[in-house]
């Protein structure tokens, strides 16, 4: 939720939004812009080639026609006014984090849970999975294993357990890496898992983390931050197992070594992933919380 209006406030006062741009600039195609709602918080990709987005501002998910270029709102996610992270959990069946939060009531905890949108049946379907009276600000989800899913908690600086079958929850991982910093609300924010690791943004704290984790996603070693000098959120897996983030004016690169290099320059960005089907799976879609979503090859 790295611009999302949480941060836009944060910005404006202290004005990191005037930051330079880092690296060479890379040409982005836009592939749809929203207007209503507007900040695009998650991004997934769909075996057919089109793509899910949720908002920061909108209890919702929309789906995206590459193709023809339109979009279309598919799944209003109950009682929640914020969508965030999406996972795909089965083959075209997704993982949702929804809750409630607005820009001038802030953080609602306990609104937390997940949801499912499932379009094996050829129309999306769409149910709660469970809601979590503990959950304090969720954002962050990843697929972890074939009933597993981990979800990044902001404000309780956790990362939650849930199993997508029975809806059961735990906390898996609990650490001051992950803790609210600054004085801000937030601080884990993006989550994946790859390589036998999580990968973690801490928002606020303006790092980046890694830990390896065990089959039940419990971290067998200390977390270390692969940067501490820039804004992120969410992130991707690529083809060769690098990690791709949303980071401070554009994507970066981390290979599993740890090596980090500037992969695209765009603004705005939330989220990213990669497509799918054998024409673009080294396409990046980069979701914006200005509306924009943008492709580009890697």
């Amino acid at each position: 939720m790295r611009l999302s209006s949480v941060l836009v406030q944060v910005l404006s006062l202290t004005g990191l939004a005037s930051a330079v741009a880092l690296g060479k600039r890379q040409s982005t195609t836009q592939v749809y812009k929203f207007s209503s709602p507007k900040s695009a918080e998650g991004i997934a990709a769909r075996s057919n080639g089109n793509l899910l987005v949720s908002f920061f501002d909108k209890g919702e998910m929309w789906e995206i026609d590459t193709a023809k270029k339109t979009a279309a709102k598919i799944a209003t996610f109950t009682d929640t006014t914020c969508s965030a992270a999406i996972a795909e959990v089965a083959p075209d069946v997704f993982a949702v984090v929804a809750g409630q939060y607005a820009q001038a009531g802030g953080n609602k905890p306990g609104s937390w849970g997940i949801w499912k949108v499932d379009f094996t049946s050829g129309s999306p379907v769409t149910s709660l999975l469970k809601k979590v009276p503990e959950s304090g600000f969720w954002n962050g989800l990843t697929a972890f294993s074939n009933d597993t899913i981990l979800i990044g908690d902001a404000s309780k600086g956790a990362v939650w357990r849930m199993n997508i079958n029975t809806g059961e929850y735990s906390i898996a991982i609990q650490d001051a890496s992950m803790a609210p910093s600054s004085g801000m609300p937030m601080g884990i924010d993006g989550v994946r898992y790859a390589n036998g690791s999580i990968y973690y943004t801490n928002i606020f704290a303006n790092r980046l983390y890694k830990v390896a984790v065990d089959s039940t996603g419990k971290a067998t070693g200390t977390p270390t931050a692969i940067w501490t000098n820039q804004m992120a959120d969410d992130m991707a897996v690529g083809p060769d197992g690098s990690v791709y983030v949303a980071a401070s004016n554009g994507i970066k690169k981390v290979t599993s070594s740890g090596e980090v290099s500037n992969a695209v320059t765009v603004q705005s960005a939330t989220s990213c992933t990669f497509g799918k089907t054998e024409a673009d799976k080294n396409t990046l879609y980069i979701a914006g919380s200005n509306g924009v979503i943008s492709s580009v090859k890697v």
